[in-house]
């Protein structure tokens, strides 16, 4: 799950994704700038950087392109 990550955060040009998590939870990284992937962790900033969200790599379902725009 890290490689797929690390390929769509590091895309040109970037495209927005979702990443779905095991609980269901959904997060949308909208610009590289963004995200952060460590080796087990990946964060986002939400919000306009008022929330960071940290999401194990464990619990990761799958990555899906998102509807929204960059």
């Amino acid at each position: 799950m890290q490689a797929e990550l690390k390929k769509r955060l590091n895309a040109q040009p970037f495209v927005p994704f979702t990443v779905v998590m095991s609980d269901g939870t959904h997060v949308t990284v909208k610009h590289p700038e963004t995200a952060l992937l460590a080796k087990h962790w990946l964060y986002v900033t939400t919000d306009g950087g008022e929330t960071t969200e940290h999401l194990s790599l464990l619990h990761v379902t799958r990555i899906q392109r998102s509807e929204k725009a960059a």
